[in-house]
């Protein structure tokens, strides 16, 4: 019996604003059967708050698992040392490029006039972050994102995976989490929490950042927009988001 449904946000709720009708009935039918659900995204709590209210979901994992909140209160985190954030402050200045940082409730940036995140905003949408203005008052920091091609992440990156949890989701665009941090771990903090058991878990995701999660729980679903590395990771491959792809895994699967 699945107990709890995690869901990515981009590709698998939602693409940009909208959200299927299919996918709200699903959602409630899930609570309708006791099934508890909770968001499970690379976006930044202050970036999911009002999909979270809308849809009436308590729990939300954000900033690929290093993030863990109830009604938009933190229960765990990771967050980076304030020393490696200046760093990577100092390093952008000097570099031009630009970063976004996510703390629990906002989200910073060095710079607002960076044609990457300008390009981010207008593919896949961005609230607006607000500028940071010292670096000796660093905030929590649980995510940040450095606007910069493949060849120049090693200045943030130094330590790779034994430090960082890296995603790259654009030639562009780099999201960097604290070393051992990832969907699954933050899930998995949450079950804990729960009494829940990994096999009594269904989580939907359509991106790379979701395919530790799909692999750690019983009910692993796959959107069917999502690309061949994830769906063979999958214990089940829905329809695309835009075809009613939820709907058709909460019917077939879950609450039959």
């Amino acid at each position: 019996m699945i107990k709890l449904a995690a869901f990515d946000v981009d590709g698998t709720l939602r693409e940009r604003d909208y959200l299927p009708d299919s996918t709200r009935t699903a959602l409630q039918k899930l609570k309708e059967n006791g099934v508890a659900l909770a968001l499970c995204t690379g976006r930044s709590e202050f970036e999911v708050k009002s999909l979270r209210e809308e849809l009436g979901i308590d729990w939300a994992i954000t900033c690929n698992g290093s993030h863990v909140g109830y009604r938009g209160e933190t229960v765990f985190g990771s967050t980076f040392p304030a020393e490696t954030v200046r760093g990577w402050l100092r390093e952008a200045e000097r570099s031009g490029h630009g970063l976004i940082l996510y703390g629990a409730e906002l989200m910073y940036t060095n710079r607002r006039d960076n044609p990457y995140f300008a390009q981010a905003q207008q593919e896949i949408g961005f609230m607006e972050p607000v500028l940071l203005q010292s670096m000796d008052e660093v905030p929590d920091i649980y995510q940040a994102i450095v606007f910069c091609g493949e060849h120049e992440e090693a200045a943030y990156t130094a330590g790779g995976k034994d430090l960082y949890y890296l995603h790259r989701w654009r030639p562009w665009a780099i999201d960097i989490n604290p070393g051992g941090m990832n969907k699954a771990v933050g899930l998995q903090r949450l079950l804990d929490h729960l009494g829940i058991s990994s096999e009594e878990v269904a989580a939907f995701g359509d991106g790379l950042n979701d395919y530790e999660m799909i692999e750690s729980v019983g009910y692993g679903i796959a959107m069917g927009n999502a690309g061949d590395e994830l769906k063979e990771k999958a214990r089940f491959v829905t329809k695309p988001m835009m075809e009613d792809g939820i709907a058709y895994a909460v019917n077939e699967w879950i609450v039959k």
